[in-house]
């Protein structure tokens, strides 16, 4: 039987190892906290693997290996179904992507806004309404599309799509408003020290916003709601699609056996628990996920392909402006800086890369599925 977690913290408990052993504890330790794993767990962890290195009598680098790699070994095993799946998620919830764009143009605003002060002045009005017109446009495309991602990966579909194509129409309009009834190189009637000040304000006010989202991720891994085979098939289907990149025909080959054993029993007559039969639909996609090599190819292939599509459109904008009014050595440094990066990205391109990155991504993806099969089987 294991030991159950004490009350100590987790240092308490890494003081109780031998003092030799001590150091390794420690970055045994950090490892699972990197690894986004729990209090309990890591208290639970260091517990099983004192007792371990206790009744093995060797020492726990001798015995057990580098502390920090079999940390990171250890996290993937230990952690729950879930989280596995948010640990696929770009972000935690959706509230913290919110948090995290309000503080990115927050932060824009102040540094661009206390640069324009300094050089203009103060009190001086510099802003251009064709500026604000681009901020709000740029800012929102990647903040909808973020989102979009996000929500997408979460497995719900319908949100993501409703956060595409209601706000974009009305970016749009404001932008085309914008653009409509000011004339180039208007002049926004606004003090220079207006524009940090209100960054400051954003930066600061998004961590008053109430926290949201979060249930729902969590409701989109959860079991009770998917008890009915036709609920469990869907939400299967959803998250090998959103989380792992299954195209529907690739999902519906993944499913199929399951489905067909399905079938059958509907056909005699019998009734099925979902969850009982196949376990939920999170457990079977993870399961199933490290079989299509195919997904991780074009997932992988569609993430560099944007980062070079936004640096590309970058470098254009730092270009043009040189061919038409002249040399400058700002613009000319951030072309620079994009033509690297392009150069980076389409170096990942390189088969070898390529390679290199599925069988990684491959054998992440393996390690859960091991994960959730070895708890099923403890189960």
């Amino acid at each position: 039987m294991k030991p159950q977690p004490e009350a100590d913290a987790p240092a308490q408990i890494i003081a109780t190892y031998a003092p030799n052993d001590q150091e390794w504890a420690e970055q045994f330790h950090a490892a699972l906290v990197l690894a986004d794993a729990t209090e309990e767990q890591c208290i639970q962890e260091l517990l099983d693997q004192r007792e371990t290195i206790t009744s093995n009598g060797q020492g726990a680098e001798e015995l057990l290996g580098s502390g920090w790699l079999f940390g990171k070994q250890r996290a993937r095993q230990i952690k729950t179904p879930e989280q596995l799946a948010q640990e696929a998620l770009p972000v935690d919830n959706f509230h913290t992507l919110v948090l995290g764009f309000g503080l990115v143009i927050g932060a824009m605003a102040i540094g661009f806004g206390i640069w324009i002060a300094i050089k203009d002045g103060w009190i001086a009005q510099s802003w251009l309404y064709w500026q604000l017109a681009c901020f709000i446009a740029g800012g929102s495309v990647a903040f909808i599309g973020t989102g979009f991602v996000q929500l997408r990966m979460a497995a719900r579909f319908k949100a993501s799509w409703r956060l595409a194509l209601i706000p974009l129409p009305v970016v749009a309009l404001a932008v085309t408003f914008i653009f409509l009834v000011t004339e180039e190189g208007a002049i926004i009637p606004i003090p220079n020290f207006l524009v940090p000040v209100l960054g400051l304000i954003l930066a600061v006010g998004v961590f008053f916003l109430p926290e949201f989202g979060k249930e729902k991720v969590e409701a989109s891994v959860s079991d009770a709601p998917y008890r009915s085979p036709e609920a469990w098939f869907a939400q299967a289907q959803r998250i090998l699609r959103g989380r792992y990149g299954f195209t529907k025909r690739e999902a519906d080959i993944a499913l199929a056996d399951a489905k067909g054993d399905w079938l059958s029993a509907q056909q005699s007559g019998q009734s099925i628990d979902a969850i009982a039969e196949l376990g939920a639909p999170n457990e079977f996609a993870i399961q199933v996920a490290p079989n299509n090599t195919a997904a991780m190819a074009r997932r992988w292939a569609l993430k560099n392909c944007v980062l070079l599509a936004v640096f590309g459109f970058y470098l254009y904008g730092q270009i043009e402006p040189m061919l038409s009014e002249g040399f400058s050595w700002w613009s000319a440094t951030c072309a620079i800086l994009c033509l690297l990066l392009i150069t980076y990205y389409l170096s990942r391109f390189l088969p070898s890369k390529r390679t290199a990155h599925i069988r990684e991504k491959q054998l992440a993806l393996q390690q859960s599925a091991d994960a959730v099969a070895e708890r099923q089987d403890n189960a």
